[in-house]
């Protein structure tokens, strides 16, 4: 005798249910959402069960244990395109190259519903199902996510399929349609009264602000937290008085190989000859672009780069951008791709002596290789470091062009970093 049959017979209790009867969803077009209601327990997580089983569709799911114990880039499988598992990190808001390294159980739970949507999108699939996508998350970080998922369907042409309990989030999903479950039974239904569409950008503020307004923001930058070059312009993106995202131009490099083809008339031969000074008239470069991570994902660093491009006088505007490969946003504020670095002279020469010791570059990194050489040796690797770092991690910064440097762990991970590094060139050509 089950248990089951034991406690029946003893206490007189009904025999158990039978197996509840999923309610009957169907996939909306391409870009398009339906957002799926109800409350809890009335039956949203196996009507999408049901859907993605009889479809194909893959759902994202919740990270686990094990995957949260990973590192980011370690829950992609091997096979995938790197490139590929980039671009689609970039396009879910984690456009972020420190992020990718942690562990994942380091995310924000809204980092998290990011990664786990990467996760479903990365192959490329026709639709997608979200369960409770705003699942911990507060209000304002589900308004983005909610927006993001918006812009994702459209830009894919994919169809998506997500479910909540709060109503108040329908507005910026802006779904074609709403299906309210009630146990089997499916009920599509408008909107709320009175609700109409909500597009978070529309409710950011762009104006010019100050360098002090990039310190908060230094960290989350992928190739230093120290400040770039002299700066020129400093561009904000405000949401309710709170700074959301900072743009930072400045005077730009001297000598650039793709500006050669690019611009003819700011070549480095015309430069070198005296040049200067024009090139410090007519042009200006981008130098840095950092959004708050509550609010990537949103298409923010397009708008406020767009913004940052009307109000500059300067006929060009330059951006060097090893992330330009992976994220979109400079071509859709209206840069064009015109080349791509070669890597330094310097890098050059770091890159044969380690060759020379029979050591790759992370060794730099590690104090027990590096006390096997000669201390000859060892003061030829600094000396080609501090070349490195004055001449490619922050060209132009005064303070680097003579007098002593110091080769801490940060400036020996960036020098490692710069030996691989081969950035995009964008331009920016204002139209007469």
């Amino acid at each position: 005798m089950g248990h089951l049959e034991y406690a029946g017979r003893v206490f007189g209790a009904p025999p158990p249910p039978g197996r509840p009867r999923p309610a009957l969803l169907a996939l909306p077009a391409p870009g398009q959402c339906l957002a799926v209601t109800g409350p809890s327990g009335a039956g949203k997580t196996l009507a999408l069960n049901a859907l993605a089983r009889r479809t194909g569709t893959p759902a994202a799911r919740p990270l686990t244990r094990q995957q949260l114990a990973r590192p980011v880039l370690d829950l992609f499988e091997p096979g995938l395109p790197s490139p590929v598992v980039l671009r689609t990190l970039a396009k879910t808001g984690l456009a972020d190259v420190t992020l990718w390294l942690q562990a994942a159980r380091t995310l924000s739970m809204g980092e998290r519903r990011r990664l786990e949507l990467a996760l479903a999108l990365v192959r490329g699939p026709r639709a997608v199902i979200l369960d409770e996508f705003d699942a911990h998350l507060d209000l304002v970080t589900a308004q983005a996510l909610a927006c993001t998922l918006r812009r994702l369907a459209r830009e894919k042409n994919i169809s998506l399929v997500v479910s909540t309990h709060r109503e108040e989030l329908l507005p910026y999903l802006m779904p074609a349609g709403v299906t309210e479950i009630r146990g089997p039974e499916a009920l599509a239904r408008p909107l709320a009264p009175g609700a109409r569409p909500r597009d978070l950008l529309d409710e950011f503020t762009f104006e010019r602000g100050r360098l002090a307004d990039y310190g908060p923001f230094a960290r989350w930058h992928y190739a230093s937290a120290r400040r770039p070059g002299p700066v020129t312009d400093v561009f904000v993106a405000r949401l309710r008085q709170e700074i959301a995202g900072v743009a930072l131009l400045g005077m730009t490099h001297l000598f650039l190989g793709p500006r050669n083809l690019a611009l003819p008339a700011y070549a480095s031969g015309i430069v070198a000859r005296g040049g200067a000074a024009r090139l410090n008239q007519d042009l200006r470069l981008l130098q840095r672009v950092v959004i708050h991570p509550r609010w990537r994902g949103l298409g923010l660093a397009t708008r406020l780069v767009r913004h940052a491009l009307e109000q500059l006088s300067a006929p060009y505007v330059e951006c060097l951008a090893e992330m330009g490969e992976f994220s979109g946003f400079l071509v859709r504020a209206g840069f064009e791709r015109r080349g791509r670095c070669k890597p330094s002279r310097e890098a050059g020469r770091l890159m044969k002596s380690l060759e020379r010791l029979g050591l790759c570059p992370e060794d730099l990194l590690n104090a027990d290789a590096l006390k096997a050489l000669t201390l000859a040796e060892r003061e030829r690797l600094d000396r080609q470091l501090r070349g490195l770092c004055r001449s490619r991690i922050e060209t132009g910064h005064g303070t680097l062009r003579g007098g002593p440097l110091r080769l801490d762990i940060e400036r020996r991970r960036q020098a490692v970093m710069r030996l691989y590094c081969c950035p995009e060139y964008f331009l920016f050509e204002r139209q007469p």
